[in-house]
């Protein structure tokens, strides 16, 4: 569980929460049904209609991944298993950490050492990981997008509503009852479209862009140090060349 997105979601509930108390209208005061029809089913049927289906189905695996810890390891241990990895190969031969890649967790760092297990080349190695990098890199980037998405509609559509409350409360002047519900829908589904956008689908797409970021680093850290074991490039090449990128991404 990644504690960080739980947190710092709940944080920013229960602070409305509390705001709402405070305020002393209570929550009943800003429940309305058909601000919420507005905001979440719009946003539902815009983001459906933007979207393919086979890339809305990722919806829920996407949110498991804001909400549960990164994949891959901290880059310092990264690159300390690797050089591990080039040692071993170094002094027993590469089919000595056969048994040690089935055993790996990290599904991006097993595929790129049983390729140098099974003998690929450097000149094909690289392009065949960088490939499978470029692949990993669009399907995470459509559920950026599509969370970026949601909070944009979510954004509108209070927007939307709040035009549809005006133009009920001003086509209902001469009768008091209607004014204030009509008021009610134009000024909720702004608060409904803010708190959507940000509250909710802002945390989830800076959280994925986040760990998108982290993961792409590892993979990159993980396609130099294969080619190089491939390559047979020595230790302290390699130990060079992954500890400049730690450095490197330290100056950042």
């Amino acid at each position: 569980m990644d504690k960080g997105t739980l947190i710092g979601m709940v944080a920013a509930w229960s602070l409305v929460s509390l705001a709402i108390l405070l305020g002393g209208a209570g929550f009943g005061a800003y429940i309305d049904i058909p601000s919420m029809i507005i905001v979440i089913g719009g946003t539902l049927s815009v983001t459906a209609g933007q979207f393919e289906m086979s890339e809305l189905k990722r919806i829920t695996p996407a949110l498991k991944v804001a909400f549960n810890e990164v994949r891959v390891e901290p880059l310092p241990e990264l690159v300390e298993k690797i050089i591990f990895y080039a040692t071993e190969v170094k002094k027993h031969g590469v089919m000595h950490i056969e048994q040690k890649v089935m055993e790996e967790t990290n599904p991006f760092l097993k595929e790129a050492f049983q390729l140098i297990v099974d003998g690929t080349k450097p000149e094909v190695l690289e392009p065949l990981l960088e490939l499978k990098m470029e692949h990993i890199d669009k399907r995470h980037g459509t559920m950026i997008r599509m969370f970026g998405n949601i909070g944009g509609v979510a954004g509108s559509m209070g927007m939307i509503g709040t035009l549809v409350g005006l133009v009920a409360m001003l086509a209902n002047l001469s009768d008091p009852a209607a004014v204030g519900p009509a008021m009610a829908v134009a000024l909720i589904t702004t608060l409904y479209g803010a708190l959507l956008g940000t509250l909710f689908a802002g945390v989830i797409e800076n959280k994925l862009s986040r760990k998108h970021d982290i993961e792409m680093t590892a993979y990159e850290v993980i396609i130099s140090g294969a080619s190089m074991i491939a390559a047979e490039e020595s230790i302290g090449n390699i130990k060079m060349k992954l500890n400049s990128i730690l450095v490197d991404l330290q100056d950042e």
